[in-house]
């Protein structure tokens, strides 16, 4: 599934958080599952790499108090719900060609890694990364120079550094945190000719205005059926 921008006439992608969760856990097969059924565009996913080397799509870095970068992949996973901490390929096998991905990576020094898992999955047009990183992003380019890329922008640190930050990180697009789209920076954004793909978007008020605005190529939402169903693409209703 394409995620290039789309044309003014269409909705901005709806990008499920962490999957469709709720009751099934974030970052679990199932929350992927349950995005695909639902119709949304993309799910977002979080990686990080665990002692035994593995990429696991998993969001913290500690489980219970421990380090998730010195336990074992199966450690991981017996300390969470069924079915979360999947490994990154297992993935991407099976939404390949029925949903597009977003991929956060959480930290750096496994970039080239996780890449190469990407690449025999995925098709350029399947997929972006995106990071708070900004060194990050340019190492993405570097392992795959078609990727698309994004820089996410917290609301702590806001506007600073910005255009230096944008410009040295080579992005397609910003992902500014909502509350940060409401205070400008889609026009800033715009006025650069990037597009925005704004987190974390869950009322109702905030859907309606993020889902009209042409700045905005996608809406990152722990909400998905409810953002589905305000676009009016939904046939599952509200």
């Amino acid at each position: 599934m394409p995620v290039s921008p789309p044309p003014p006439a269409v909705r901005p992608l709806v990008v499920a958080h962490r999957g469709a969760w709720g009751p099934a856990p974030q970052n679990s097969l199932e929350a992927f599952e349950e995005a695909v059924e639902l119709g949304c565009d993309a799910v977002e996913l979080d990686v990080r790499r665990t002692a035994d080397g593995r990429i696991a799509v998993l969001h913290d870095a500690r489980v219970r108090g421990r380090q998730v970068a010195r336990l074992g992949h199966d450690q991981v996973q017996a300390m969470l719900k069924d079915g979360q901490a999947p490994a990154l390929e297992d993935v991407l096998e099976r939404l390949a060609g029925r949903i597009a991905v977003d991929i956060e990576l959480k930290r750096d020094g496994y970039v080239e890694q996780v890449m190469a898992i990407v690449a025999r999955r995925l098709t350029a047009d399947q997929y972006v990364v995106t990071s708070f990183r900004d060194a990050v992003l340019p190492e993405v380019r570097r392992c795959a120079p078609e990727s698309r890329t994004g820089l996410l922008i917290s609301p702590q640190r806001g506007a600073l550094d910005l255009e230096r930050r944008v410009v040295q990180a080579d992005v397609d697009f910003v992902a500014p945190h909502a509350s940060l789209a409401r205070a400008g920076l889609l026009a800033w954004a715009a006025a650069r000719g990037l597009r925005s793909w704004v987190w974390t978007v869950n009322d109702d008020r905030a859907l309606s205005a993020v889902l009209g605005d042409a700045r905005v190529e996608a809406v990152i939402t722990d909400r998905p059926r409810r953002a589905l169903a305000i676009s009016g693409t939904s046939p599952l209703g509200a």
